[in-house]
């Protein structure tokens, strides 16, 4: 017999409390990667085994009431939103309560709009138009991990028609369609990756093979209960399903290509542990009692553990403390408990017919609990009343903080002109990527009162090297390479100095060749020494007689909230934060990494380093606001407008003789 035939009922939609345990595991990994733990580098593959879960118990589900004839889509989508709403609704509110009291007006409104993609299940969306370079949800938006709720809630509303018109065209066909849809499913994934990957990490038609691949146990595991393996195949099945489980969240990062192939890894692993679920030994680790209990309530600790995380990294304003993060994977467990004892369980079993016709009122006042105050916030400029004096001063007219006041705001990337190119010969080039570009403004002006110009090749995210670029999700760069080989070609032929300022923090764990090969780095010394064989390839391309000028990485601002954050905030609040308008100078971004390049630069002809630390600190403190009236920083990390000005000024004397010789 095939083993993707049926011939009655299946049992896979009977509790198997295997998969309560595997979703203990899925939710651990999210719990510990959210709190910062780098061992687990790859813990955002606990959501693609919950879309593998998902997949094989709706499809259970479906099948088994397509056999029965008792399948309803209105009482499937009941018993869903009755599993999902209650809970999903307390945290809406929660959040709404909690950026009362600590958001700024922005970063309210932020969530505000959040909500209300939540709520109707499509925060997917939100977040794929919304992300970008710029944007920084991750830090400050307490329901960006809603968008895994937006493909699940989308995955119900088109799975029940595929199930029930292929089992009513032809039931044994049904496998093979799964099947198909998974195929074409990965095959668009893989390819996108190249395309947009953001859409393919957050839309759903390229997480439906995940949905799929657990779609598929349902005959599997039908197979497996009638042709029952032999005791040492299902340990060995659970082991290989267990370290493809574990090699994925200890080894994939943040430059595993994802979804596409990479997927199928975590994918596969849970899909082999539902199978074999009823090893005696291997399969205790996903059957006991605690394993079980956490797998339970799962789907409320999801809910609460990111809210619980930005909330209280907003208010400290700081990067996290080792207790801290502990405290941040312990809190959910309790409150997850709590939520679903009070909330999740409570209501979870729904009375179709009360449901439909009896509670109508009562589920439209707890959309409206949730649609007016989010109107409210977006209409009163998030509620900007609570706000503290420096906001009324200072940041009342900048709703987008970084936006408008990056140093580069206003300078677009690739090549243009800084400062007056009347008829005069340049006077470098400046190649970088926002780490440069936010010295657009200053130079801009620096330059312009001084009858000076440089040309740029500026490309925000971008590492630059012969032979090399940054891998963004795995793909490599190529405007990266364009953008180096302008910049390069420009200094050489018109005999200019070559400026180069890059976040080069930020590449140790990106870097890749040009055709996509991934670099790896064991430790931050190998990482200098590739760098300083970089710079020896950039002067070599420039020419060594030219001047090759290494711009260092500015201390920023001991945040990646960013300055706006900590002025922006309700004004009955304690200015926590406040210690940190200052900042101790070794504590600055690439402190150590500065100090490497300059020594670097001082054993090699015509190479100069100039450091942005100079203008910055004094006496071991770096200032990171202008007698707190102006803000250095646009964000954590980059210079504003007015920290680029203060900045070139500062540097201008050594600048400008770099630029005279």
């Amino acid at each position: 017999m095939s083993l993707f035939s049926t011939t009655s009922k299946t049992q896979s939609a009977s509790y198997e409390p295997g998969v309560d345990g595997l979703r203990a595991l899925a939710v651990i990994a999210v719990l510990f990667f959210h709190a910062g733990f780098q061992a687990f580098s790859g813990g955002y593959i606990g959501v693609d085994v919950f879309f593998v879960i998902s997949g094989y118990l709706i499809t259970g589900i479906l099948f088994n009431s397509c056999i029965e004839g008792k399948f309803s889509f209105l009482r499937f989508m009941a018993r869903r939103i009755a599993r999902l709403y209650p809970a999903l609704l307390l945290t809406l509110v929660l959040c709404l309560i909690a950026g009362f009291l600590l958001f700024s007006p922005d970063d309210y409104v932020a969530l505000a709009d959040s909500s209300v993609f939540a709520l109707f299940s499509v925060s997917n969306f939100r977040f794929w138009l919304v992300s970008g370079y710029f944007d920084t949800s991750s830090e400050t938006n307490p329901l960006l991990h809603t968008w895994s709720l937006g493909v699940e809630q989308q995955f119900y509303l088109i799975w029940p028609f595929v199930i029930y018109l292929v089992y009513r065209l032809n039931r044994a066909l049904l496998p093979w369609v799964l099947l198909a849809l998974g195929v074409a499913s990965l095959a668009l994934s893989q390819w996108y990756l190249s395309v947009d990957t953001s859409a393919n990490y957050y839309l759903t038609p390229f997480r439906v093979f995940e949905f799929a691949i657990g779609g598929l146990m349902v005959f599997a595991v039908d197979y497996r209960k009638r042709h029952t393996p032999g005791v040492i195949q299902y340990e060995i099945i659970m082991a290989v399903g267990i370290a493809l489980l574990l090699y994925s969240i200890f080894v994939y990062d943040k430059t595993t290509t994802f979804p596409g192939l990479h997927a199928l890894v975590p994918a596969i692993g849970a899909a082999l542990c539902i199978y074999a679920s009823p090893a005696k030994y291997l399969g205790n680790i996903f059957r006991n009692r605690a394993m079980v209990t956490v797998g339970l309530i799962s789907y409320s600790m999801y809910l609460i553990h990111w809210p619980l995380i930005v909330f209280y990294k907003y208010f400290i304003y700081r990067p996290l403390f080792l207790s801290e993060k502990w405290a941040l994977v312990i809190a959910p467990f309790i409150l997850g408990y709590l939520m679903y004892v009070l909330v999740e369980n409570r209501y979870r079993r729904v009375d179709l017919y009360s449901w439909y016709f009896g509670q109508t009122i009562q589920r439209v006042c707890a959309l409206a609990v949730i649609l007016v105050p989010a109107l409210m916030i977006m209409t009163s400029n998030g509620m900007s009343f609570r706000m503290n004096d420096y906001f009324v001063e200072h940041m009342a007219n900048s709703p987008r903080f970084h936006e408008e006041q990056y140093g580069g705001e206003g300078f677009s990337m690739g090549s243009q002109v800084l400062g007056d190119a009347d008829g005069r010969r340049k006077s470098a080039v400046l190649l970088g990527d926002s780490y440069a570009r936010q010295y657009a403004f200053g130079l801009n002006q620096t330059l312009a009162a001084n009858k000076k110009w440089v040309d740029t090749s500026f490309e925000d995210g971008c590492f630059f090297g012969p032979g090399y670029t940054r891998l963004l999700d795995g793909v490599p760069r190529k405007d990266c390479v364009e953008r180096l080989d302008y910049a390069l070609n420009e200094a050489k032929l018109s005999r200019v100095p070559l400026l180069y300022a890059v976040s080069y923090q930020n590449y140790q764990k990106t870097m890749g060749t040009v055709d996509g090969k991934r670099v790896d780095f064991p430790n931050t010394e190998a990482y200098v020494t590739f760098l300083e064989k970089n710079f020896d390839a950039i002067h070599e391309r420039i020419g060594l007689t030219n001047k090759l000028v290494i711009i260092g990485t500015p201390p920023g601002a001991g945040s990646q909230v960013g300055l706006a954050s900590c002025v922006d905030r309700p004004g009955y609040l304690p200015l926590v934060c406040a210690k940190y308008l200052e900042l101790n100078e070794e504590k600055g971004n690439a402190y150590a990494l500065n100090r490497s390049l300059e020594k670097y630069a001082q054993s090699h002809k015509n190479v100069e380093f100039v450091n942005p630390y100079s203008v910055l600190c004094e006496a071991g403190r770096c200032v990171t606001m202008i007698k707190r009236k102006q803000f250095l920083y646009s964000d954590g990390t980059h210079l504003s407008k007015q920290g680029s000005a203060f900045v070139i000024q500062g540097l201008w004397p050594r600048l400008n003789a770099i630029f005279g010789k």
